[in-house]
């Protein structure tokens, strides 16, 4: 019986353990894009900007006026390693040639050489749980689309017509195993590199407020916000009376992030004339939610009736005077008995004065 309940208990062990282990391994959706700006002319680099975010959130920085990898957290070296951060110095180093050249050869044919040129590079990988799920890689020149890499066509495609000259390069193995191999060092293997790190962020649910807005015409436009919510991935729709639906104009603020490395997302449904707004839930799922939680629309906020505001404020008005009018009542009483005081204590002081004046004295005498 007692080895029995042993097992019984053991097992419950590692169901609960089987649990934890699958939750803290469905990661949700992660994304790390990397953003460089090159100018230059046709003769020179003049500068190399490079960003790295994950989920939004700017990790690293680099600059060529200093050729320095700043890290925007301090956890970010223990993440990485003093290695892993050195390595991708030199690479950033060395990548200033790489752009020096493609300045060279896209505005080769330019007359005036000291012209400065934008050229923008843009790579993105996507991970849902722990797979890859994309990536892009778009080249612009001067703030216009000049070329990317199609996932579907597997293949790359001109934005510009000036782009196709450069076809033989793409189509190289060469240059594709480069794209590949950067791709899934620098930028997935990076991205698990700092997921895997704990002092990152801890997962948040989100904070939800759901507020009504009723517009003098009658429309109702109803708002649902949730904040401070990790990781990234959250959806919000609107249900009524349990069911989704579409009643009105909807619109979304999209996932942006806030200043302490969450984000927040803002939906909002303007109804038609006609629906009074009841009956409407705000639904949200989110990685850190055991279950969507529904958080309904609050009820139209009662109006008070005009007659009993303009009643309200008439009586603290008459009461306002009143005091006052007590007050200046009192004060004239008070004032009065004050004079008629002072009056008789004058008179008193002439007679006293007139019965012992020397005048008097010398009347009697004679």
């Amino acid at each position: 019986m007692a080895s029995q309940k042993r097992k019984k208990s053991l097992f419950t062990w590692m169901l609960v353990l089987g649990c934890l282990a699958v939750r803290n391994t469905q990661a949700a959706h992660h994304s790390h894009d990397f953003h460089f700006t090159a100018i230059g002319t046709a003769r020179s680099l003049l500068n190399l900007i490079v960003i790295s975010s994950v989920d939004d959130v700017q990790l690293c920085y680099y600059n060529k006026q200093n050729q320095q990898v700043v890290m925007k957290a301090a956890w970010m070296y223990q993440a990485l390693g003093a290695n892993e951060i050195e390595q991708k110095h030199k690479k950033l180093i060395s990548l200033e040639k790489s752009f020096h050249w493609a300045f060279k050869n896209l505005i080769k044919n330019e007359t005036n050489g000291e012209k400065n040129h934008t050229l923008q590079v843009f790579v993105d990988c996507e991970l849902d749980k722990d797979i890859q799920v994309s990536s892009q890689f778009q080249f612009a020149l001067d703030g216009e689309d000049f070329c990317q890499m199609d996932e579907q066509l597997g293949r790359w495609v001109a934005m510009k017509p000036e782009a196709k000259r450069f076809k033989p390069l793409w189509d190289s193995a060469l240059w594709n195993r480069l794209v590949k191999h950067y791709i899934q060092e620098d930028c997935i293997d990076i991205m698990k590199k700092i997921l895997q790190y704990s002092s990152m962020r801890e997962n948040v649910p989100p904070d939800v407020t759901v507020s009504r807005h009723d517009a003098p015409d009658g429309r109702v436009t109803l708002f649902c916000r949730a904040s401070g919510f990790y990781p990234r991935s959250i959806m919000l729709h609107w249900e009524r009376d349990g069911a989704p639906g579409v009643w009105g104009q909807e619109s979304s603020s999209g996932t942006l992030p806030n200043g302490n490395a969450t984000f927040y997302l803002q939906i909002i449904l303007e109804l038609p004339p006609s629906d009074p707004g009841t009956g409407y839930v705000c639904v949200v799922e989110h990685s850190e939610l055991q279950t969507p939680a529904t958080f309904p629309v609050p009820g139209k906020p009662s109006m008070e009736r005009p007659w009993v505001t303009v009643l309200s404020i008439m009586a603290v008005i008459i009461l306002a005077l009143s005091c006052v009018g007590a007050f200046i009542t009192w004060k004239k009483r008070k004032t009065a008995a004050l004079q008629q005081k002072n009056v008789g204590e004058q008179q008193a002081f002439c007679i006293l004065f007139m019965a012992n004046s020397p005048l008097r004295h010398a009347a009697n005498h004679q």
